[in-house]
């Protein structure tokens, strides 16, 4: 694993982030998740062609104008976490893994929590979750933003 970027410190979040933070969910995403997230990733990568524009439309993201957090990808041959903007990325990638079972053990050791922290100066905004990691498998999955924010009516 390679990080291109610190995470944000517990100890600079405001009072108010902190109460945020301790209420995020702790549980792990676990092996089973976190390995068929990986498998959905492979089979739509994403690559820069030689004008280097994105090529493909696969990963976990969000998609509307402006900053979208962060999402993952099979970027270039590489499982990546990297920030999203108006639904393009990753741009900054902020880690790099070197291979699925690298990928998989770290993604399955995180949590909504653990997660929130995840970015380079953005507490938990639209941060990867485990609802996001859901739906990203839900055969319906779409990254627009409204039919993201639909799914998650849906499923209170």
């Amino acid at each position: 694993m390679k990080s291109f970027f610190p995470e944000i410190a517990r100890p600079n979040l405001s009072e108010k982030d902190l109460e945020i933070f301790h209420s995020l969910d702790k549980e792990n995403y676990g092996r089973e998740l976190a390995g068929k997230v990986a498998e959905k990733l492979k089979r739509d990568p994403i690559e820069l062609n030689e004008d280097g524009y994105y090529v493909g439309s696969g990963g976990l993201r969000l998609s509307h104008r402006d900053y979208c957090g962060t999402g993952l990808y099979f970027f270039e041959g590489k499982f990546t976490l990297g920030e999203v903007n108006d639904g393009m990325g990753p741009y900054p990638v902020l880690i790099t893994f070197e291979n699925q079972e690298e990928f998989v053990e770290w993604l399955a050791s995180q949590s909504d929590q653990s997660m929130s922290l995840c970015s380079r100066d953005s507490f938990n905004n639209q941060t990867v979750t485990r609802i996001r990691l859901e739906y990203f498998l839900d055969d319906n999955y779409d990254p627009v933003w409204n039919s993201y924010c639909a799914y998650v009516k849906k499923r209170r």
